[in-house]
């Protein structure tokens, strides 16, 4: 894996796999310690009050949510964006409102977007970084915080932003990191498609063909936002307080491995003020869940159940905080379903240059079929009808099936799997489909061969030449759709 510092060439998938964050709310108060200072009438009554921040040569748009009414000595916590192009901090005001309620001043604010530098295939995670650190000057500055108790929290991606953030900037006072993977990016976005599509019921056999092998060869052409972040160097670094939960039920990051290997690094580096806890029975948005599969972004009404016991874990040990650093906790871990793998690296013959330039080849031998086939028209030649079936199968194919097959690896990955299709036999109706094609596609080419042969005499040379490129395609394109896994039983 590359050091822990990302250039801004960074890219992505994360895991990505670039869900929305869940926005929940919280709207009691869980019998948590009350912020230093002047009580209000209304205990859970908050205010917000929208504000600006710079960071570095940008302006990032904010809101701080705080207890109603005067206070002195109030924590303070920033709201670290996970995932997302440009998310908006609304995304986030759920939580601070939870937090806000149990006397602690949040700031929310607004994810940089591809004109900030941050995109589907350029980020960085010290850019990112800094506008968490933004975030804690503008709240140490603040009449009702407490300035040395001012950190951040970080949820999913952001788990990987707060640490580096801590490590830039003593100002951090403390660090929660909620649903965060302690793998790299990639790692990461594999195990969650492997996940997802074991959960759809996608046979063993074609889990590296869709949800690993685009994934290496992004990461290797430098299109997978943030690949090779490793997020472990941080973490032996830190020296603030930390707090872990891990969903019990995530499916999107391993937290069984996660919790250990965040222990581990921890322990490494010293640090001897963490908290490693578990939230029972929620998945990676802490919203209560069954199996942790049922997770729908889109009711918004679901998404204001969030986890009681997670407000409370964080509210709780934030208050703590001002009475002495917690000693060393952690939950034993959850189980996962099964352990990440690292991906191989792209041999020679897959590298991104060889891929492309096949890419190129397949479109330029099955491309040239029709035009060849309209100056045959034009000047009236044609090849025997019996020739024309596989032929013109073959070139369909051949021009079709190359780009579909990418675009619905794609999707996979964008998706994180959680939308294969309908699954029959093992197989994602999809790419059925795709396989179904390249099985054609090879019949096409036996037919053709063989009936070319038989009419070698009849044909011209014109006619030659087409069906000479067409089999020179099919002598690439069969080779790549197995690499690719079409046809993998």
């Amino acid at each position: 894996m590359k050091p822990h510092a990302v250039s801004r060439r960074s890219p992505m998938v994360a895991l990505f796999a670039p869900l929305v964050i869940a926005a929940l709310a919280a709207g009691t108060d869980h019998g948590l310690p009350d912020a230093v200072g002047p009580t209000t009438a209304d205990p859970g009554a908050i205010d917000a009050e929208d504000v600006s921040l710079r960071s570095g040569d940008i302006t990032v748009a904010g809101t701080v949510i705080a207890p109603a009414g005067a206070g002195t000595g109030r924590p303070g916590i920033v709201l670290v964006p996970g995932s997302g192009e440009g998310l908006p901090r609304d995304v986030y005001r759920p939580h601070a409102e939870a937090f806000a309620r149990a006397g602690i001043v949040a700031l929310i604010y607004d994810k940089r977007g591809a004109a900030e530098g941050y995109s589907l295939f350029e980020a960085s995670i010290t850019d990112l970084a800094d506008d968490a650190i933004a975030g804690v000057r503008l709240l140490r500055d603040r009449a009702d915080v407490d300035p040395d108790l001012v950190g951040v929290h970080g949820h999913s991606e952001g788990g990987w932003t707060v640490s580096v953030a801590a490590i830039r900037s003593a100002d951090v006072a403390f660090v929660v990191a909620a649903a965060a993977s302690a793998l790299a990016p990639e790692r990461t976005q594999v195990w969650m498609n492997s996940t997802q599509l074991r959960h759809a019921g996608v046979s063993e056999s074609l889990l590296r063909p869709l949800g690993e092998n685009l994934t290496r060869h992004l990461v290797a052409a430098g299109l997978f936002r943030l690949a090779g972040h490793d997020p472990i160097p941080p973490l032996e670094q830190l020296t603030q307080p930390i707090l872990g939960v891990f969903a019990e039920l995530d499916r999107s990051t391993a937290p069984g491995e996660s919790l250990r290997l965040y222990s581990h690094a921890l322990q490494r580096g010293g640090n001897s003020n963490y908290t490693l806890r578990v939230i029972d029975g929620v998945h990676h948005y802490m919203l209560p869940t069954e199996d942790g599969f049922d997770v729908d972004l889109a009711d918004f009404d679901r998404l204001a159940d969030l986890s009681p016991q997670y407000v409370e874990t964080v509210t709780t040990w934030v208050h703590g905080l001002s009475d002495r650093p917690p000693d060393r906790s952690a939950d034993a871990p959850p189980g996962q379903g099964h352990d990440s793998v690292p991906l191989a690296p792209l041999a020679a013959h897959e590298s991104p240059e060889v891929q492309l330039a096949a890419l190129g080849v397949l479109a330029l031998a099955f491309g040239s079929y029709p035009l060849i086939g309209a100056v045959n028209r034009l000047r009236r030649r044609g090849a025997p009808p019996s020739t024309r079936w596989p032929a013109r199968t073959l070139a369909a194919i051949g021009m079709a099936l190359p780009p579909l097959t990418i675009s619905y690896l794609g999707f996979i990955m964008l998706t994180a799997a959680t939308q294969p299709g309908p699954v029959l036999a093992g197989r994602p109706l999809p790419w059925l489909v795709l396989q179904l094609a390249a099985l054609t596609a090879a019949a096409a080419t036996v037919a053709l061969i063989a009936r070319w042969w038989r009419d070698r005499r009849l044909l011209t040379p014109s006619t030659h030449a087409r069906f000479g490129a067409l089999l020179a395609g099919a002598a690439l394109l069969l080779p790549w759709a197995a690499y690719w896994g079409l046809f993998t039983v």
